[in-house]
């Protein structure tokens, strides 16, 4: 039996962001899609109704890998990466309102999957969830001049 010590460290915890983070994307993603395909087909955009909103999830998730990639490899994420997934979650909340219940209510709960995808990832990367920043290990400077570099 393992060590219970093993399930509450920060792997656990790192783990459990990550997973919710997941679940929050996968989520926004289909109600958004369906959102968005139900604005283009009543626009009568015909078989790219189904298509169209694969473009705006899609540009999101181009986004969100390049701007995770960067951050593990510690480097600054594209500014473009970051005016596209700006650009997709703007796209994806227009469509989610326009396609919602014309009520309040139907508006909030219409607007919330991006909302919900953008706070899972600010959280994911501030609370330590898989791509979060990593403080680089100090590198050893010359020797003779003693100490290290940061």
């Amino acid at each position: 039996m393992p060590d219970a010590g093993v399930l509450c460290g920060p792997a656990w915890e790192r783990f459990v962001v990550s997973v919710g983070a997941a679940a929050v994307r996968l989520v926004a993603a289909a109600v958004s899609y369906e959102h968005m395909r139900a604005l283009a087909a009543a626009a009568r955009e015909g078989w790219r109704a189904w298509l169209l909103p694969v473009s705006v999830d899609g540009l999101a998730v181009v986004a969100l890998i390049t701007i995770r990639r960067a951050r593990r490899m510690g480097t600054p994420a594209d500014p473009m990466a970051w005016l596209a997934l700006t650009v997709a979650l703007i796209a994806s909340l227009a469509a989610n309102v326009a396609a919602a219940v014309p009520t309040l209510s139907g508006r909030i709960v219409a607007a919330w999957p991006p909302v919900a995808l953008l706070m899972a990832e600010v959280i994911n990367k501030h609370r330590g969830g898989a791509g979060a920043n990593r403080v680089a290990a100090p590198v050893p400077s010359n020797p003779s001049k003693g100490g290290t570099k940061r």
